[in-house]
């Protein structure tokens, strides 16, 4: 575990001796599809790293609705703000995929920021990145359409020209803040001009013309391809 721990951005220059002792209290769990990993106002004592598989974060809204705040694939660390301030979960981690997970106990991740600078220097900038990203979520909400937020989200995603649904048409509408009906539309929309090809089910959509969709997101390829290499650095 203790090069899988290394693959983790904030620990990544923690050195041989820092990851043993992370190692030698954390607590190995693997769990199925469909698991629930915490609950939304848990109490947070404890760092959740995703080690293998994908793991969606969801919220409830007020009248009842999953928002689907990300859908994240290993190696990441979720909840890293109650590191700094004690609080409670602010999003249910569900497994998308079969997953490994690891719990780091809050007291010793501290004791690794205290000895090690890199470490609180990688977690301050994960915490930036994580409020930019927020919001530009918000920003998306408020300024773009539905079409140019799903075009913008499959720019994002596209790796090799597929992109997966993990959480389905309503999982990608619950993430940029729309119904699955707005998503399915556009998506067919995407379609019909030879943009995207929609693959059986729902879950797996091809990109054939990312240029064409990036002008519809207003955005870039190579911005887009940035902001999700930026996350893992």
């Amino acid at each position: 575990m203790t090069h899988r721990l290394a693959a983790l951005p904030m620990f990544r220059e923690l050195g041989e001796e820092g990851l043993r002792r992370l190692e030698a209290v954390a607590r190995l769990r693997r769990y199925p599809a469909g698991q629930v990993l915490c609950t939304e106002g848990d109490p947070a004592d404890q760092l959740i790293v995703l080690l293998d598989g994908r793991v969606k974060a969801g919220r409830v809204s007020v009248d009842g609705r999953e928002v689907v705040l990300a859908v994240d694939a290993a190696p990441v660390a979720f909840d890293k703000t109650t590191l700094l301030v004690e609080g409670t979960h602010r999003a249910t981690l569900t497994a998308v995929t079969p997953v490994e997970v690891a719990y780091l106990p809050r007291v010793a991740v501290l004791e690794a920021i205290a000895t090690e600078p890199s470490v609180a220097a990688r977690l301050m900038r994960t915490l930036a990145e994580t409020v930019r990203d927020l919001d530009e979520r918000l920003t998306d909400v408020v300024v773009l359409d539905v079409s140019a937020r799903v075009a913008k989200w499959l720019v994002r995603h596209s790796e090799g020209g597929r992109v997966r649904l993990h959480a389905g048409q309503a999982g990608l509408g619950a993430e940029i803040g729309a119904t699955r009906v707005s998503v399915n539309r556009a998506l067919r929309s995407f379609e019909r001009r030879e943009l995207v090809e929609i693959g059986d089910g729902d879950g797996e959509v091809t990109v054939k013309d990312a240029e064409a969709l990036a002008r519809i997101a207003k955005t870039t390829p190579a911005d887009a391809a940035d902001k999700a290499r930026r996350k893992y650095e």
